[in-house]
């Protein structure tokens, strides 16, 4: 058995520190603390394009995006293979 020089037979390998903690996912708290708080966030949606516009369209967007990897599984080939409950609910 080999040994490394710094090391005695007790002690395992030692693996570098790292010096930060990795990211943790985005939750939208903020979104989340308003609406446990009654208030609902306004967003205007154009009904010929579907696109959202207003003050709080970044909010909605990012929004979307965290609905979204918390309901579809990133593994989901095609939007085909959503369910109805999903889609409409996205």
């Amino acid at each position: 058995m080999f040994f490394n020089r710094d090391m005695d037979e007790n002690q395992s390998p030692k693996k570098p520190q790292s010096k930060r903690g990795s990211r943790g996912p985005t939750r939208m708290k903020r979104l989340a603390k308003r609406r446990a708080a009654g208030k609902k966030t306004a967003v205007d949606i154009d009904v010929n394009t579907g696109m959202a516009s207003g003050p709080n369209t970044e909010d909605f967007h990012s929004y979307l995006g965290v609905l979204s990897r918390e309901r579809i599984s990133i593994l989901t080939n095609s939007w085909d293979e959503v369910s109805e409950v999903d889609r409409s609910m996205l």
